[in-house]
């Protein structure tokens, strides 16, 4: 059986969101759903044994609210609790290893000026073998559509995968994004990929590409309704202002130029960052 891990944290509203969007997932994918609730090794450490007590109580609670969430969504969902101590980072992690998918709650409500970010979900997208999710306090009930930035790279073609599927999987249509930066450079012409490139070619060399990262979809989802998106500019942006129409963005957890694992590249890091939509960071 395939397996959701959902980080349960306290009983705010974005908390209880992630939840109930892992559930509808794990519903429809007849998977498990694990719920985990960490209690930060911070609390043990500092010695206090009732407030240590206070936070076990208020865990048990906070899950309890969270299976029964779950079971709204679907009453014959396989659902599990457990109650963990130690770095929620290190925690995750962990469960990433046996899970499919990892779905934590963000604090961000949207808009340009958030008054707060969390780093957590960063910090767990990063650390993540297997994709994540982020569902921010945002209200997507009345969008559809699936966004998913396209950037030809392979962890670009896994997260277009993935993207693919959820968007088949509910009918919607594929919002495929490919953006760019135009880097100014001698002689009156702009670098694109690492290249020297005329100003009158960057619109059809940016086609091109993706034309050619979306032909493996297209042949495998014939009847997929795909909406192409070929921007200029902040990648970041490009991909913030789609996501404000669509019920997920999906992007990939870095492009071409990422070192190693415990990173994230500067486009997802920046969407998680600003979100507007639940978004999956995929390896």
């Amino acid at each position: 059986m395939s397996e959701i891990v959902v980080g349960v944290g306290t009983a705010e509203r974005a908390g209880l969101l992630a939840v109930r969007w892992a559930a509808e997932r794990a519903s429809a994918r007849s998977a498990l759903l694990r719920l985990v609730h960490v209690v930060d090794e911070a609390i043990e450490s500092g010695g206090d044994a009732r407030l240590l007590l206070a936070a076990l109580e208020g865990a048990r609670a906070t899950l309890d609210d969270a299976v029964e969430v779950a079971r709204r969504v679907d009453p014959d969902l396989a659902v599990v609790s457990e109650l963990e101590q130690g770095s929620p980072i290190e925690v995750f992690e962990r469960c990433s290893r046996t899970a499919d998918l990892v779905v934590v709650g963000s604090d961000w409500h949207g808009g340009r000026r958030a008054s707060r970010r969390g780093v957590h979900s960063l910090r767990v997208a990063a650390a993540s073998r297997v994709p994540v999710a982020v569902v921010p306090d945002i209200d997507v009930a009345m969008r559809t559509g699936i966004a998913v930035g396209v950037d030809g790279s392979e962890v670009g073609a896994r997260a277009l995968a993935f993207a693919a599927e959820e968007a088949e999987r509910r009918g919607w249509p594929l919002i495929a994004v490919h953006a760019w930066d135009l880097v100014p450079l001698s002689g009156g012409e702009y670098g694109y990929g690492g290249a020297m490139v005329a100003v009158d070619d960057l619109t059809e060399s940016a086609h091109d590409v993706l034309e050619a990262a979306l032909a493996q979809t297209i042949a495998d989802r014939p009847s997929l309704e795909i909406d192409r998106r070929v921007i200029a500019g902040d990648p970041v942006i490009a991909l913030s202002d789609v996501a404000e129409e669509a019920a997920l963005l999906v992007v990939g957890s870095h492009g071409r130029g990422a070192l190693a694992r415990f990173l994230l590249g500067s486009v997802s890091h920046g969407v998680l960052a600003h979100l507007e939509a639940p978004t999956v960071v995929v390896r």
